[in-house]
């Protein structure tokens, strides 16, 4: 049976971005650097979803070796025909807890390259946010 461990990756520096004077910036995706705050926002996302998942399958886990526990005691004290009941009741439930186990694996899978990914490429700005950025630039450049 696998269980699954989880670590949280912390900030890679090539997710943040510094100017000229030291403070933390963030830039339109035209030279396609990250957005810091973004980003930590996002790997903050990911880890929690991350940490939920492998919660659900820890349960999930259990749920199936409980099955696989009561399966075995009432086998063991039954007639054929029960026996065979049982035992079809079993391999459904089984099926339907491994499926499940798949499923929620793939989920994780998923959720771990994208984690990698934010964390070496970071998260580029919104347009709304440069759109933004350059409208207060803009108005700073009227008011002078």
């Amino acid at each position: 049976q696998d269980r699954l461990e989880v670590s949280g990756p912390a900030v890679s520096p090539n997710a943040l971005s510094t100017s000229s004077d030291g403070g933390q910036y963030g830039v339109d995706s035209v030279d396609g650097t990250p957005d810091p705050q973004r980003t930590k926002q996002a790997i903050a996302q990911l880890q929690q979803k991350i940490l939920k998942l492998t919660e659900q399958i820890k349960i999930e886990q259990t749920a199936r070796d409980d099955n696989v526990a009561e399966y075995l005691k009432l086998a063991n004290n039954a007639d054929k025909q029960q026996s065979a009941r049982i035992k079809q009741v079993f391999e459904k439930k089984n099926q339907k807890s491994a499926q499940t186990i798949q499923q929620l694996q793939r989920k994780l899978e998923h959720y771990h390259r994208k984690l990698r990914e934010v964390e070496h490429n970071g998260i580029p700005r919104q347009p709304k946010d440069v759109l933004r950025d350059m409208h207060q630039g803009l108005k700073d450049v009227g008011a002078k």
